[in-house]
């Protein structure tokens, strides 16, 4: 293993730069009077500045200055100022070399300063560990190691010793965490632990790799071995505050080591280091096989009732010619009584003329036969899924304790009773189940008078416990995602905390009085501005009537001589293959270099790392990229995604060329860069739609995935998530704002219909986002005020209630919670939502993050009927949204797009690595588009800025993304670029 990588050189560079933003210099470089009055002992000018200036280094970063480093102009500028200097005076600085020596010697004099000794390296290492032990991330302890060396008034060594230092603390701090989880271990323990690694009897795999295996088809035998997965994890019986002393990410980091480790690499791991590395990935693999299991039983449920609808489908087709002959038979007979009826003639002999009595009661025979409810036949799905239920019902009770809120008691006594029967030898169900749960939809069913039908009694129950695990109302010990709402939440005392302690981390203020009068105020002004408009018809191509708000469509915006001067300028573009692009994207970006190994921080090798990337993005995979290029084996790709591929440096990569594709100036021609949109791509699955579970029946009958993903409006490709064809998109809009849209700027963001909900208008402004989505069925939307409909003028048909004040009060505290939960990272905004919005009725906070959902929700309506810019803004991010999707779909052409991977973790390494590949040819485009628009200015043409606003750097018929893929030799150089093509290919730009 190569000695631990601690601080790539951008890291390194970063640490020891100086200063350049006007703030952080006048922050850092601004002198007292007492600084000055000592730098002015020196003689002349330029030794005064030269002085000044090492005294400011030494300050913040912390570091000597280097002979002959060039200090920005800006510090020069600002520090010559203070002393009355000109800045040119710095270039007679330390003409004699003795004149620096004797300088930095005064420096230490004067000022305090000291260079760093042995002792200071051993004192610095002690106090280096603690820090150490709270972070994974090297940066952030080499940032605490410069931030104490100014405190302690040391000049900084050089870089190796930076990196050595911070090297030895996390190396420390890793035997630590070591001794932390191992050192209270029971010998049955330490047993359990070493037979993780053996292999199971009669079977080739271990039982570590059989307990990390994943669930697999949605069926009852999967269900079973998933428990049977936790038992056996269980019964190692880990104290349950083995880790309470270690830092989450601490353990996280161990147990993604431990998941990447063979059976065979963990024995050849010390004692203490395995059993470490074991500990973590048990802690990490009992939720997430628990959540497994509880998904699988949701799952299980679901299917049920899909079956059931399907066979009343079928049913219905199957007596579609009777239904039909039933319906003209009715209107016969009805046609019938009401001529009799006009004519006063005698309604029998009606009925008799169009049917004899006997062929009508068969009729009415059949018509009572053919009804159907207007909801699911439960008793038809407890009839057909009880055996099932007999299955896995009794395994979930015994495997899982459930708890919940007040509200859901009756259900939890159900549940305990079904276990106590199921437990016991008696074969006839107790007669004083707990019925007070039991909805209205079921009561008919579940109950014929006093009578109760145990099978559909039982079914009834699993089904309200689902719902409510869902919900949140309910919630499983041991679990991560089905844990109580409040448990998901930064702990109340820590809240409490940080409220006192200053602004929380949102964008709203802290007080409900004051929000409420706030929103009120504006929610008024408004609905008056625009009610007025509409009264007089001012409001830009929208009609306001009693039947709703029609809005002309919007034209196209885009101007045949862009579409014109697109085509030249891509034909002007290289053409490239794409493992060229990528190696070149490579060289100005360096984004290959966030992928450092995951213990020892190494870089890997850059053509292995490329193609492995380049496998997930294309849909490949590393067989057949090993044979489609030369230059890597299979071992090599599969060590590189094992070692060097994770959601993390992925991130960090994606960051890299977002925040480059931001700052290129043709790009800013592109959009303003603080808005951004998002929008979920369809990829299909392998497998049938039974086996996954993964069907939604409105995008088709094939199992599939979308990935979700983020653009800003500089086509910058932010953030990619995969979710289940199965979920909402809402839930995962502000998970990509939060962890990425935020850095580089974000402040608006765009949906179409799928990414819309109260829930996500609510959280937005907290977050500091303005959502600005494409709303679908506007007019089945309803208004909500503070005042009575009746004030609201023109538009008091559209509101469809008050925005209830006393909810919002009572549960503003819990709202600032849950915001600043997700603003810290400390809970995804997806897994709060999702858990919100299953079952709100129940839950408070739920309820009242609807109330702020309809507040901002009716704003934003009410923007979007008086303001036609930004309908068209929205209708163009999203366009760009739609654009980037077919370049996406380009990209990942093997198996036409299909994804055959099982794991939720493959999937997103795949998405991710499309989404990079995506990122990296935008910016290739946006690069030599800007440089095709540079030679055809030097030719003398005159190029509109408008024109170019229309240009999209998703084009790819120039560069060649199949074949063999050739790697070429590696360049330093960031500027050789590739040549214009001289003349315009009109086959291509065509």
């Amino acid at each position: 293993m190569p000695r631990r990588r601690a601080l790539t050189n951008d890291q390194l560079d970063a640490l020891m730069a100086l200063p350049t933003t006007e703030a952080e210099i006048i922050q850092h470089y601004t002198l007292s009077k007492e600084d000055i009055s000592i730098i002015c002992r020196r003689r002349r000018s330029w030794n005064r500045l030269g002085f000044a200036i090492q005294l400011c280094g030494l300050r913040y970063p912390g570091r000597l200055l280097r002979p002959g480093e060039l200090v920005p102009e800006a510090i020069v500028r600002y520090v010559a100022q203070q002393l009355d200097v000109l800045p040119e005076d710095l270039a007679d600085y330390a003409a004699r070399s003795q004149t620096r020596y004797d300088q930095l010697d005064a420096l230490r004099r004067e000022f305090g300063y000291s260079s760093i000794t042995q002792p200071d390296r051993r004192s610095l290492q002690a106090w280096l560990l603690p820090v150490a032990l709270g972070t994974i991330r090297s940066e952030v302890v080499a940032e605490a190691l410069m931030s104490e060396l100014r405190r302690r008034q040391i000049a900084a060594p050089g870089p190796s010793v930076i990196e050595n230092m911070v090297a030895t603390a996390m190396a420390h701090a890793d035997r630590r965490v070591t001794e932390l989880l191992t050192e209270d271990l029971a010998d049955a323990q330490r047993k359990a632990l070493d037979d993780l690694i053996s292999l199971r009897e009669g079977g080739r795999e271990s039982h570590l790799s059989w307990a990390r295996q994943v669930s697999g088809a949605l069926n009852q035998r999967s269900f079973a071995r998933l428990l049977d997965q936790l038992e056996y994890l269980r019964a190692i019986g880990l104290p349950e505050n083995v880790a309470t002393a270690v830092h989450l990410d601490r353990l996280r980091q161990l147990a993604r080591e431990g998941a990447r480790f063979s059976a065979r690499h963990l024995a050849a791991l010390s004692t203490a280091r395995r059993r470490a590395t074991l500990i973590a990935t048990v802690l990490d693999t009992l939720p997430r096989v628990t959540d497994d299991a509880i998904s699988t039983f949701d799952r299980l449920i679901g299917r049920l009732f899909r079956r059931a609808e399907r066979r009343a489908g079928e049913a219905l087709q199957r007596d579609a010619r009777s239904l039909n002959d039933k319906v003209k038979l009715l209107a016969r007979l009805g046609q019938a009584l009401i001529d009799a009826k006009d004519g006063d003639a005698d309604a029998f002999g009606a009925v008799e003329s169009v049917i004899g009595w006997p062929q009508l009661k068969v009729a009415v025979s059949d018509a009572k036969r053919l009804v159907r409810g207007d909801g699911p036949d439960y008793a038809a799905v407890a009839e057909s899924s009880h055996a099932l239920l007999r299955r896995i019902g009794p395994a979930l009770l015994s495997a899982f304790q459930f708890e919940g809120v007040a509200p859901t008691a009756n259900l939890l006594k159900a549940v305990d009773r079904l276990r106590t029967f199921y437990m016991g030898a008696r074969k006839t169900p107790p007669k004083d189940m707990p019925r007070d749960f039991v909805r209205r939809a079921w009561k008919g069913t579940v109950f014929d008078g006093d009578k109760l039908d145990f099978r559909a009694y039982e079914l009834c129950v699993f089904v309200e416990l689902r719902d409510r695990l869902r919900a949140g109302d309910v919630w499983v010990r041991g679990s991560r995602q089905y844990r109580a709402v409040n448990d998901q939440l930064l702990p109340k005392k820590v809240f409490e905390v940080m409220a006192s302690s200053g602004p929380l981390p949102v964008a709203t203020p802290q007080s409900a009085a004051e929000f409420i009068e706030q929103r009120k105020a504006l929610l008024r002004r408004r609905i008056q501005e625009v009610a007025a408009k509409a009264e007089q018809g001012a409001l830009a191509d929208v009609r306001v009537s009693n039947s709703g708000f029609k809005i002309t469509p919007l034209n196209a915006a885009t101007p045949e001589a862009a579409e014109s001067l697109g085509a030249r300028l891509y034909g002007l573009l290289p053409r490239v293959k794409i493992t060229e692009l990528l190696e070149e994207v490579n060289q100005w970006t360096g984004f290959a270099d966030a992928f450092t190994h995951l213990r020892s921080g190494v870089l890997p090798d850059q053509r292995v790392l490329l193609s492995a990337i380049l496998a997930d993005a294309t849909n490949l995979g590393f067989t057949r990229m090993a044979e489609a290029c030369s230059a890597v084996t299979y071992k090599q790709l599969v060590w590189a995604g094992a070692w060097h591929i994770r959601e993390e440096t992925h991130a960090y990569a994606l960051e890299k060329l977002a925040r480059q594709q931001q700052a290129h100036p043709l790009a800013a021609l592109f959009g303003d860069g603080s808005s951004s949109s998002s929008d979920g791509q369809h990829f299909p699955l392998g497998g049938r739609a039974e086996v996954t579970g993964s069907v939604n029946p409105h995008k088709g009958s094939e199992p599939a995935i979308s990935i979700y993903t983020h653009l800003s409006s500089r086509f910058a490709p932010y953030s990619a998530k995969i979710i289940s064809a199965t979920e909402g998109e809402a839930p995962y809009v502000l998970d990509g704002l939060i962890n990425a849209g935020a850095p580089i700027g974000i402040a608006t963001h765009h949906t179409d219909g799928g990414g819309v909900s109260d829930h996500v208008f609510g959280l937005c402004p907290m977050l500091g986002f303005r959502f600005a989505p494409r709303i679908p069925n506007l007019n089945d939307r309803r208004l909500y005020t503070f005042d009575p409909a009746a004030e609201s003028g023109a538009l008091a048909p559209f509101v469809g209630g008050r925005i209830d004040e006393g909810l919002i009060a009572a549960y503003w505290d819990e709202v600032l919670r849950l915001g600043t939960s997700i603003r810290t990272g400390y809970v995804s905004a997806s897994l709060m939502l999702k858990r919100l919005g299953s079952y709100p009725r129940q839950n408070g906070l739920a309820l009242a993050l609807r109330e702020l959902g309809r507040i901002e929700r009716t704003l934003f309506t009410l923007d979007w009927l008086e303001d036609p810019a930004l309908r068209r803004k929205t209708t163009i991010e999203l366009n760009k949204g739609e654009s980037r999707n077919a370049l996406a779909r380009a990209v990942c052409f093997h198996r036409l797009g299909r994804f055959r991977d099982r794991t939720h973790e493959g999937r997103q390494y795949r998405a991710d690595s499309l989404n990079l590949v995506v990122a990296a040819i935008v910016l290739w485009n946006t690069v030599y588009l800007g440089r095709a628009v540079d030679a055809l200015r030097a030719g003398g043409e005159h190029i509109e800025k408008d024109l170019l606003a229309h240009i999209a750097p998703l084009g790819w018929q120039h560069i060649n993304l199949t074949g063999d893929y050739l790697w070429g030799e590696i360049r330093n150089d960031p500027q050789n670029w590739k040549p214009l093509r001289q003349k315009i290919d009109l086959l291509a730009a065509a």
